[in-house]
């Protein structure tokens, strides 16, 4: 029996209760049509009005039909309609109105309601796998009974599935097909009739099949919505006796429970949610906040029931929420069944601007003028954000107000600021201020009161937000009631205010909210910045920014606390200029291992670039302590990559120190980045018929027989660059040249990353390129490389295939990868490594000959032909520069999607000469032979 499935002898037990309860309350109802009672009009079949209430009930809708036939036809109809029409009632008031706390209004309501009829602005999403476009998250219901949409914190999600619980009640109760049809896109399949059977056989279609079209779903057919929060149903399940029968932790089980036991404001059977369950056709199942279940284990758990309850249910309409990062772990994500969607940021002039005039036509119904200016005020404001944060952050900079939280912040602190703050921290800050400052329309004595004891509450919702925060990713999102009076209780100044603080969030919402006995932040961003906040008031006050570091020295590293510690600095930053620069100096040189200390260098440049008013000596000094800590073999070797190719792309935002922004960001030395490679007259490319056994053991693959080489293969001396040719320097060749990317992709890396999506005729034309700057012009005229050039007949170009073994190899003639026989993907960044992309150059450790990235990030054209085996290792034949595209040229190192056997010395491929994929890139070398 599957989990979710409903013992007959419940099922009886239902209507014999049923019976009991509505003895002597059924009217009769026979056949079809209408029925009319106590002089009612007749309203048509499977229809039914009630006289009695307040207000009238009607309702024709399938699932009463539906569960008076499951109940027996013991329940009449009248009363099953005005059970629903009580529940649908109740949950249109608990999802009409969208609300907008923490808004100042003398002597006014303390929340701004905001109609979602009105207010409602349909958000767009895309689907997770695929390329397709744009879907608007309000029609996402005709895309199949089985979604997962998928968004990060304050995206909007919750408030998709109000308003369809919203928008299906209201059109349920009031028999009409609005607002359901416009704001659903509900449709329903109908066979198209077939050809009459008299019809010439001439004339009839070649299909027999039969034929269906879409038409919207009639008001009657429209499904109940189920509102049910999954944080709740892992509270439940978790608060279980062991013994309790199995069908009591399914997830049918509890959701009878919440709507029917824990609510009081409409009367149905405890039953008739089980039933509808077990039923699945006239429902719509909204199940929120799958990430909100905070183990990981408990969601693993929550999953499983979700798709216990829906298997075998294919008519049941099914919608999951949940953050974009706990979806992806591997025990969350739903079944294949499921069909993903994520949310997409908001755009300014279909959501955000939309969202805002919405909000103030609530605040300032009767005043246009001032509505009018206030609108333009914030949105001029939202434009002078986003753009500053892309002069300090680069054109690609992630945009601040990206969510409906966002804007609702943004909303609460320009109307009682009257402007924006510049940072995130100070953004929050008064937010959070501002929230906590509500005014309930209390007498003038009480209002008085209430400016002064919001800041208590403000210092018990820090301190309960680093002791929350402090019980890591798993356990530190929510906490129940016992075990929130105990941490409070660490601080005997709370002590008297406990009570009143609990009751604060129980009624106003404030920053905390409760669920039956447990709380949590309204937003994980409060809880962050009220993190933040405890350590520079509580931990810095008593000993400075070096306690605040102690303190955070085993925290470094867990992402969990990246976000309060940005926004620590930040917070520094706006009310505290010299303790933030002495705070983001010791953060840069903090850290235990090769990881913290990595993650500390690197928190503390984000931090820089995010403070508008950090300087340019401190992002200087965050630069080279970067640079420093990845010219340290002992960091490299005991840090994972991921951290690194994060701090790697941190550097040119701050100011790469390794190259010069005057001379085509070359590298900063006298050779221009090009390192010097000896002569090797014993020198044998590839691999060696003696080893070709070994080498397959050890890479897992059979050694390809092109690859395979005994004979001599003499080198000359040559230079190579010391990295491959980075995105800002083949940025430089063009702006000096005019010449324009094949492929736009090629410029849209972080600048210190190596250049992609380059065919070979782009790479030798850079190549002509920098030599002719070596060669006659001024701004590398007195580097050692032009010197070489102009006194020496040496030229640019890209490496043979022999030479950039040479160079792979380190000195190191016999191993198979240039750090020894066994594969390491810390030393190079491959499919292993865990990056998933390319990497600024230098992240990984350099070889012999101080060369980086030879091996692993991308593959790097040669200007050798590929001729299966190595061909002429001398000559001209096999490197003739000016041969059509369709020819092959051969490619080395490896890339950072590449599996074992392909990154390392010997490994050789090919790729025709006008192919530009993301995996390819180029390196340039200076050599004293011709080039043909």
């Amino acid at each position: 029996m599957a989990a979710d499935s409903i013992d007959p002898n419940d099922i009886e037990a239902l209507r014999r209760r049923l019976a009991e309860l509505e003895a002597g309350q059924a009217a009769s109802l026979t056949g079809s049509g209408a029925v009319a009672q106590g002089g009612s009009d007749a309203l048509g079949e499977r229809s039914v009005k009630v006289e009695g209430d307040a207000e009238t009930i009607v309702t024709g809708i399938q699932i009463v039909t539906h569960y008076h036939a499951a109940a027996g036809g013991r329940l009449t109809k009248e009363q099953i309609a005005r059970q629903v029409t009580g529940y649908l009632r109740w949950l249109c008031a608990r999802t009409e109105c969208i609300e907008l706390r923490g808004i100042e209004r003398a002597g006014g309501a303390p929340v701004v309601m905001l109609p979602l009829e009105t207010a409602y602005v349909p958000l767009q999403a895309k689907w997770m796998a695929g390329n397709g476009g744009d879907l608007p998250l309000s029609k996402v219901l005709g895309l199949g009974n089985r979604l997962a949409i998928i968004g990060g914190p304050g995206s909007g999600k919750t408030t998709v599935l109000v308003h369809m619980a919203w928008a299906l009640a209201s059109s349920l109760l009031s028999g009409e097909p609005e607002p359901a049809r416009s704001r659903l896109a509900l449709k329903k399949a109908i066979e198209i009739a077939s050809p009459p059977q008299s019809m010439p056989r001439s004339r009839k279609p070649e299909s027999t099949a039969p034929r269906f079209d879409e038409i919207d779903v009639p008001p009657s057919e429209l499904p109940l919505p189920i509102f049910v929060p999954l944080a709740s149903f892992a509270r439940y399940r978790r608060n279980l006796p062991a013994n309790v029968p199995p069908r009591e932790r399914t997830l049918a089980h509890f959701i009878s429970y919440h709507l029917t036991e824990r609510q009081a404001d409409f009367d149905l059977s405890p039953h008739f949610f089980v039933q509808v369950l077990q039923d699945g056709r006239d429902i719509l199942l909204l199940l929120d906040g799958l990430d909100e279940v905070a183990n990981e284990s408990e969601r693993f758990e929550v999953r499983q029931c979700v798709e216990d309850l829906v298997g075998g249910r294919e008519t049941m309409r099914v919608l999951v929420t949940c953050r974009t990062v706990a979806y992806r772990s591997g025990r969350t994500a739903l079944g294949a069944d499921f069909r993903e969607i994520l949310v997409r940021p908001l755009d300014f002039k279909a959501h955000i601007a939309p969202m805002v005039r919405q909000a103030y036509d609530c605040i300032y119904p009767q005043d246009a003028a001032v509505r009018g200016e206030r609108v333009n005020d914030l949105l001029e404001g939202i434009r002078r954000l986003e753009e500053d944060r892309r002069t300090r952050l680069g054109k690609d900079a992630e945009a601040l107000v990206d969510s409906p939280l966002m804007v609702r912040l943004l909303l609460i602190v320009h109307f009682n600021n009257r402007r924006l703050p510049d940072e995130r921290a100070d953004l929050f800050d008064k937010a959070i201020n501002a929230l906590l400052q509500v005014d309930y329309g209390r007498e003038e004595g009480d209002i008085r009161e209430l400016s002064t004891d919001w800041k208590p509450f403000r210092d018990m919702a820090q301190h309960l937000a680093f002791h929350m925060h402090g019980q890591g990713r798993d356990q530190g999102r929510e906490i129940e009631d016992a075990a929130l009076k105990a941490a409070l209780r660490q601080d005997t100044d709370f002590k008297p205010r406990i009570d009143d603080f609990l009751q604060s969030a129980r009624q106003r919402g404030s920053v905390l909210e409760e669920r039956t006995g447990v709380y949590r932040f309204i937003h994980l961003a409060f809880q962050e910045f009220l993190a933040a906040r405890y350590l520079r008031e509580v931990i810095g006050g008593a000993g400075g920014h070096p306690a605040i570091v102690k303190r955070l020295e085993d925290r470094l590293s867990d992402p969990w606390w990246r976000e309060p510690i940005l926004l620590l600095a930040g917070y520094l930053g706006a009310n505290a200029t010299k303790s933030a620069r002495e705070f983001l100096a010791a953060l840069a040189q903090a850290g235990k291992t090769p990881d913290a200390r990595i993650a500390a260098a690197e928190l503390a440049g984000t931090a820089v670039l995010e403070w508008r008013e950090s300087g340019a000596a401190l992002k200087a000094d965050c630069a080279a302590r970067i640079i420093e800590l990845l010219g340290d073999a002992s960091v490299l070797k005991g840090s994972k990559p991921p951290l690194r190719a994060r701090i790697g792309d941190l550097v040119p935002r701050l100011g790469d120190p390794r190259f010069d922004p005057g001379c085509f960001h070359l590298p900063a030395d006298d050779l221009l980045g090009f390192a010097p490679i000896p002569a090797d007259p014993e020198f044998r490319i590839g691999t060696r018929q003696s080893d070709r056994e070994r080498v397959a053991k050890i890479i897992g693959y059979e050694v390809p027989l092109h690859e395979i080489n005994d004979t001599p293969t003499p080198t000359s001396a040559f230079y190579i660059a010391r990295y491959p040719v980075t995105v800002a320097q083949f940025r430089a060749f063009l702006a000096v040249t005019g010449a324009v990317p094949s492929d736009p992709k090629a410029l849209r890396d972080p600048d210190s990353r190596p250049v992609r999506h380059i065919g070979w005729r782009e790479a030798i034309a850079y190549c002509r390129w920098l030599h002719q700057a070596l060669l006659q012009g001024s701004v590398l005229a007195g580097s050692e490389a032009a010197r070489l050039v102009r006194q020496g007949s040496w030229q640019v170009s890209l490496p043979s295939e022999l030479e950039w073994e040479v160079a792979a190899r380190g000195g190191q003639r016999h191993l198979v990868y240039p750090w020894g026989d066994a594969q390491d993907p810390n030393a190079a960044n491959c499919g292993d490594s865990g990056i998933g992309d390319t990497s600024a150059v230098g992240c990984f450790p350099a070889n012999g000959f101080g060369l980086y990235d030879m091996i692993g990030n991308v593959w790097e054209w040669t200007r050798s032909h590929y001729a299966g085996g190595y061909g002429e290792m001398s000559g001209s034949a096999p490197e003739d520069l000016e041969v059509g595209d369709v020819q092959s040229r051969v490619v080395r190192g490896g890339s950072w999607g590449g599996r074992r056997d392909g990154v390392r010395c010997a490994c050789r491929s090919r790729s025709r000469s006008d192919f530009r994929p993301e995996f390819l890139g180029f390196r340039v070398v200076l050599r004293s032979a011709p080039v043909s």
